[in-house]
């Protein structure tokens, strides 16, 4: 299938991926879990696997059956998400490129012999050797700086769902108990500090409350009835974030988008055979 990127994971930042790939023309297969963990679920297309379809900033990504729904998908033009978490369908759909958008800040199985051209983002890839290009995460002067040999920096803990103490985490809530949650605030709302945004019933029957830490929106949140672990990140609160810009895409992903779309462009000027973009 000609222009076929494919993209693992369906959150925040791979969804800002995600969005400028599509629009500058390529056709996108987006690889999920059955039930993925995004806060910021307003622009994430991840929420196709809950709702069957995601809308962010007028563009829709749509939930595939199986794999033969999202041949047929992409064959029509549209933005495909497939549950796969393991990307064991990359083998059989042969895309040029390959993009590890999980920010999981560890390899969670991504090989640089699966597409031609092959680009992760964030901490726990080495370019060069597992992929051909690393994308910086890291906010600062690197931000979106593309690496094509050795490691990202390596100074953030921050997985897909919980953070380390090195982090300025005031601005999140995080699950003291496993548990299963009760949202009591939706996204978008004004909260104060202490306010309560949350009910988590714990696994030995008690209900603890889980309040905002600072005032702000409500930017992120977990859908409620989830299942959480102790330490998953459950909310996300923003100081000066207006309402309106919980639904668009951040400076931050629309950055890091950015420089996967680089990558994508320089790889291809460099090829011998230049097929990608049908140049003459």
């Amino acid at each position: 299938m000609k222009h076929l990127i494919i993209v693992r994971g369906g959150g925040e930042i791979a969804s800002g991926v995600i969005h400028a790939l599509y629009r500058t023309g390529f056709r996108v297969l987006v690889l999920e879990q059955a039930e993925p963990t995004a806060t910021r679920r307003r622009v994430a297309y991840s929420e196709a696997m809950y709702r069957g379809e995601a809308t962010v900033e007028r563009i829709t990504c749509y939930r595939a059956k199986n794999v033969e729904d999202a041949k047929r998908r992409l064959k029509e033009g549209q933005l495909v998400m497939l549950e796969d978490p393991e990307a064991k369908c990359v083998r059989g759909f042969k895309p040029q490129v390959l993009v590890d958008a999980m920010v999981a800040h560890e390899n969670k199985g991504t090989k640089r012999d699966m597409a031609e051209h092959t680009v992760a983002l964030g901490p726990g890839f080495c370019a060069g050797r597992d992929v051909d290009v690393v994308v910086e995460t890291g906010r600062g002067h690197n931000l979106g700086r593309l690496i094509y040999e050795g490691f990202s920096s390596k100074d953030q803990n921050l997985d897909n769902a919980t953070v380390g103490i090195s982090q300025n985490v005031e601005h999140l809530v995080f699950a003291p108990e496993n548990g299963r949650l009760e949202m009591l605030r939706s996204i978008s709302l004004m909260v104060k500090q202490g306010e309560s945004v949350a009910h988590l019933h714990t696994d030995d029957g008690q209900v603890i409350e889980l309040k905002a830490t600072i005032d702000g929106v409500l930017r992120g949140a977990l859908h409620g009835g989830s299942r959480v672990r102790k330490g998953q990140k459950v909310a996300d609160i923003h100081p000066t974030m207006g309402q309106e810009e919980c639904f668009t895409i951040s400076d931050k992903a629309r950055c890091i988008a950015g420089s996967v779309l680089e990558a994508v462009m320089v790889w291809d000027h460099k090829r011998p055979k230049r097929g990608f973009f049908q140049r003459h």
